[in-house]
């Protein structure tokens, strides 16, 4: 199993592929916002450009010390998918650029932008909110990894019947489910935690208040919203491939 052959918190490597992998794709690479000197990108096919409802949203990077997920969207991508051509596609392939390339959590002013996205008063999640105004999504996918587990997980926000079960068994034959039955403090059943009820008082109660990405995406914009997480301490090539394989699971089924 093969990885990239540089650093994966190498950022200008990441755009220089995002922006070959749009042209040869036929999408369309715009910038979000600037910080830091870098730019946030956002990726979209002609049916998201034209409002479409429904389709696919992705994103990844949002923690900067979470790499493998930023290059598993991307292989998914180059890979052109029929996702790419059958549905309305939006995707953010690094949210946190100063983060990756500093291999921290954290933006470059220090915040945490996964329990910020109902803060406006960042003019990057402002301009987020901004390019979603109006849009419908069925599915919501964030990307991420965890230090301290040793499987992959999932969140699912769903309001039909739940496809978690189902989609990390497309991945577990790369890296093996979660085992812990208690992760963050959650309950999970068999590397699976779904909700589809009581999320704001869960933002309340156990948030304070701050609104993580995936959870303002089921409130406000998305039918399912899923969450993927790899253990970061595996080997990058395989963190990568079940990345990969979440977002075919999620795509093909």
């Amino acid at each position: 199993m093969s990885g990239p052959s540089h650093s994966g918190h190498d950022y200008a490597r990441l755009l220089s592929a995002w922006r070959e992998a749009a042209q040869s794709d036929g999408l369309h690479l715009d910038t979000l916002y600037e910080v830091g000197g870098h730019p946030v990108i956002v990726v979209e096919n002609d049916r998201s450009r034209a409002n479409e409802p429904g389709g696919l949203y992705v994103s990844a990077g949002i923690h900067g010390d979470e790499c493998a997920p930023v290059w598993g969207l991307l292989e998914w991508v180059a890979g052109n998918p029929p996702a790419l051509r059958d549905r309305p596609v939006m995707i953010f392939p690094c949210l946190n650029p100063v983060g990756l390339i500093d291999n921290t959590r954290r933006d470059g002013f220090g915040v945490d932008l996964n329990r910020s996205f109902s803060d406006t008063a960042n003019p990057l999640i402002d301009a987020w909110q901004k390019r979603l105004e109006g849009r419908c999504f069925d599915i919501s996918v964030n990307l991420h990894e965890d230090y301290d587990c040793t499987g992959i997980y999932l969140y699912e926000l769903s309001r039909d019947e739940a496809r978690g079960d189902s989609l990390l068994a497309a991945c577990e034959g790369i890296i093996p489910r979660e085992s812990a039955s208690e992760i963050d403090g959650s309950d999970f059943q068999n590397g699976v935690l779904v909700r589809t009820s009581e999320i704001e008082q869960i933002v309340e109660e156990q948030l304070g208040g701050s609104y993580p990405e995936a959870i303002l995406l089921f409130l406000k914009y998305a039918r399912y919203s899923y969450t993927f997480e790899t253990p970061s301490e595996f080997d990058l090539p395989r963190r990568i491939a079940a990345q990969r394989a979440f977002l075919e699971a999620v795509t093909e089924g």
